[in-house]
């Protein structure tokens, strides 16, 4: 599976993303791919790279791009300690709003694509990010 990594502008700066896409045919259905607590990690981009293999491009942007530079986490590792003291200060820099707030940028960015099929978009998630997201995000 193509894996690209590209940049998307959202209101709070610049967001790191990796686009998986299926390895021919196209356009796909898209899906915005949301991370969990550990963040981008191998693991995700193996999750990403299912879901391309069953026909969707995959969106799967770093929700802790204000933060900084971070990882690549090794939950086990983390969860073994204090995880809190790692991860709390990177959750902190996101919220349902500020995820809202991407969210819009993130589907103006797949617009732009010529190998996104129709305007009907799924998002994946676990946890922390919000139902909400999608449903106030460009009337979607």
């Amino acid at each position: 599976m193509p894996i690209e990594q590209v940049t998307i502008r959202t209101r709070d700066g610049d967001c790191p993303s990796h686009v998986v896409t299926p390895a021919s045919g196209g356009p796909w259905p898209a899906v915005v791919f949301y991370m969990d607590a550990g963040g981008i990690r191998p693991a995700m981009l193996d999750m990403a790279q299912q879901l391309a293999e069953a026909g969707y491009i995959v969106l799967l942007p770093d929700l802790f791009y204000r933060y900084g530079p971070y990882g690549p986490f090794v939950p086990k590792e983390v969860f073994a300690g204090d995880f809190r003291a790692v991860l709390g200060p990177l959750m902190a820099t996101t919220s349902p709003l500020k995820a809202t707030e991407d969210a819009e940028a993130m589907l103006a960015y797949l617009d732009t694509r010529d190998d996104v099929e129709g305007r009907k978009m799924g998002h994946s998630c676990r946890r922390k990010c919000s139902r909400v997201t999608f449903a106030q995000s460009s009337g979607r």
